[in-house]
């Protein structure tokens, strides 16, 4: 059984979206079965990083499609993904300097925010965004 679930209640309707909300939530998925199966710190630190490597790149296909169609609320919704990013970016610090380590409580950090967020802040732009062609933005 996956840690993390899709289900219909994280569809925004933009297929680019919604294919990188599913990869974010494969990639935590996979830094769990890693923790699961006793893989050495190295081979969960990578799997943290491409986890923010790829939210990154996540964040700016979103903030490009909000410039592009004018999303309102893109100021805000911004000033979130840099909270997070930075979060994000104190624990994987921690992480490297074996302050911390990757253990169920990070991973459950990620699976509420992720989930929050997509939920209450991401169906926010799902009427102007919808079935929109976002793929050179990606």
């Amino acid at each position: 059984m996956a840690f993390m679930d899709w289900d219909a209640s994280l569809e925004t309707g933009n297929p680019t979206i919604d294919a990188q909300h599913r990869r974010l939530i494969a990639l935590v998925n996979e830094l769990h079965e890693a923790m699961r199966g006793g893989k050495g710190s190295s081979v969960l630190e990578h799997i943290f990083s491409e986890l923010g490597s790829y939210t990154k790149y996540h964040f700016a296909t979103e903030e490009k499609a909000f410039e592009l169609y004018g999303y309102e609320r893109r100021e805000e919704h911004a000033r979130q993904h840099a909270e997070l990013l930075r979060s994000v970016a104190e624990l994987a610090g921690k992480i490297e300097r074996k302050e911390l380590g990757i253990s169920v409580d990070v991973l459950t950090f990620l699976t509420d925010w992720v989930r929050n967020h997509i939920r209450k802040e991401d169906m926010q732009y799902r009427q102007l965004l919808g079935d929109k062609d976002l793929g050179p933005l990606a």
